[in-house]
């Protein structure tokens, strides 16, 4: 995914409306592919500037999906 991409993806995760939504969500990113080195990048990224803006609940809960995603493919990279 690209940085553009991966932004909409954040606010379409952010606004999930529970963890059963948002696991969902990841799973099929990763079955996608669009989990890549620039998708990490924008992750880090947008959490660095949330923190910086002290956005501290906004902050914490992507911070908490981006560790998700990686616990997720790197199951699904064990498992293949």
């Amino acid at each position: 995914m690209n940085r553009e991409e991966t932004l909409a993806w954040i606010e379409d995760v952010m606004d999930a409306l529970d963890k059963s939504e948002v696991i969902e969500i990841i799973e099929e990113t990763i079955a996608d592919g669009g989990v890549t080195p620039e998708f990490f990048e924008t992750l880090d990224t947008e959490t660095e500037r949330l923190k910086r803006a002290g956005d501290h609940q906004r902050y914490n809960r992507l911070l908490e999906i981006a560790r998700t995603v990686a616990i997720a493919r790197q199951n699904r990279k064990e498992n293949l």
